[in-house]
């Protein structure tokens, strides 16, 4: 009984794996990923609140808000009736992206304490792709010296003032 549990686990292990693999080589080779390549590291650094939007998916994910001076930022969600919620905190710093390793990235990283331990696997990389636009790429830390490419998401700058921003 415990052979077949343990047979189980690690086939479905396994076909993680090669889904991770299959999914991180389709959205490098992406139109996105040579937008993304092409990109810098925001400047002026991020600070505020920045609309986020997925393409083709609906999530109550509204963006995030920075605080440069300290580092750090949250995400923000509508969480039904015009109530806005901040969770899921992070800290940021540049660097080289972790999977395009000559591009210079704006990191965005969930391991920190007081993130659930899942969330403290990913990491988001941000490059500005035009003047007050950015394009973030979410990845997964699940082995040690590699990353998966999960998705693209981009943040705009608000032309207007949105309440509690």
């Amino acid at each position: 009984m415990i052979s077949f549990l343990l047979k189980t686990i690690l086939v479905l292990l396994i076909i993680m794996v090669v889904i991770g693999f299959w999914r991180t080589w389709s959205i490098q080779h992406s139109d996105r990923a040579k937008m993304f390549v092409g990109g810098s590291v925001p400047n002026p650094n991020l600070d505020g609140f920045y609309d986020g939007t997925v393409s083709g998916m609906q999530y109550a994910w509204l963006g995030k808000k920075f605080d440069a001076v300290n580092s750090k930022g949250v995400n923000v969600f509508d969480d039904g009736f015009n109530s806005r919620n901040e969770r899921y905190p992070f800290i940021t710093s540049t660097g080289r992206g972790l999977l395009d390793k000559s591009t210079d990235v704006l990191k965005i990283d969930y391991n920190i304490k007081g993130n659930p331990f899942w969330l403290r696997l990913f990491l988001d990389e941000i490059v500005q792709v035009k003047p007050n636009e950015y394009l973030g790429k979410m990845e997964l830390r699940l082995i040690p010296g590699y990353s998966f490419a999960l998705l693209y998401f981009e943040l705009k700058q608000p032309t207007h003032e949105r309440d509690g921003f």
